[in-house]
């Protein structure tokens, strides 16, 4: 009696032992594929093309870098400082058919680094601007990220959303080689405005 009941919990453990492996394995297999498979349809484009797709329309219009950035109330905060680099792309956009916002803004180097927009609240420009049908407005994207990630970096916008898969997004090239990048951190600006740049 014990001993068939030794016999039914060791072959339970093999099997879960199994399952587990198993499992894992499926798990280290399957990840990046899922996630890929989660992205929205990305559109591609360069520095002062139109990207278009089927939600909306964006296009980025020059790009510039600060080492510190003029806060939003001057007289009682001073700039808003940082070790690595501002990177601020300044952008148009437009929707198709309804009222839409870009709430997802990344940037994507080379090595597989992605930094968010607006990486501290006191750099923020407020809530993510509304697109209206057929007509264009101004907006920026702030990143914050280590000068030597500059190079090759590529903007990634889109609606956000729980479903991203059926939502869109634009992928576009800022055109930094690595000459343009080390020139922009060269010429990086203190105290940048960001609201008197984007207005």
């Amino acid at each position: 009696m014990n001993t068939g009941r030794l016999l039914v919990q060791g072959g339970a453990a093999l099997v879960g032992t199994a399952l587990l492996a198993a499992a894992m394995w499926l798990y280290d297999l399957t990840p990046e594929v899922e996630s890929r498979q989660l992205d929205p349809i990305r559109d591609t484009g360069r520095i002062g093309q139109i990207v278009t797709n089927p939600r909306f329309s964006v296009q980025v219009q020059r790009v510039a870098a600060a080492r510190s950035l003029a806060s939003a109330t001057p007289r009682t905060r001073p700039p808003v400082r940082t070790e690595g680099v501002f990177l601020i792309v300044h952008a148009r956009a437009t929707s198709k058919r309804e009222p839409l916002r870009l709430q997802t803004a990344q940037l994507e180097t080379p090595g597989g680094y992605v930094f968010r927009k607006d990486p501290r609240p006191s750099v923020s420009l407020g809530p993510d601007p509304t697109f209206q049908p057929l007509i264009w407005d101004e907006t920026a994207f702030v990143f914050e990220l280590p000068p030597r990630r500059l190079a090759g970096a590529r903007l990634v916008v889109g609606e956000g959303g729980l479903l991203p898969q059926l939502s869109a997004a634009a992928e576009i090239d800022l055109g930094l080689t690595r000459s343009r990048a080390a020139d922009l951190i060269r010429r990086a600006a203190e105290n940048y405005d960001l609201r008197a740049a984007t207005s």
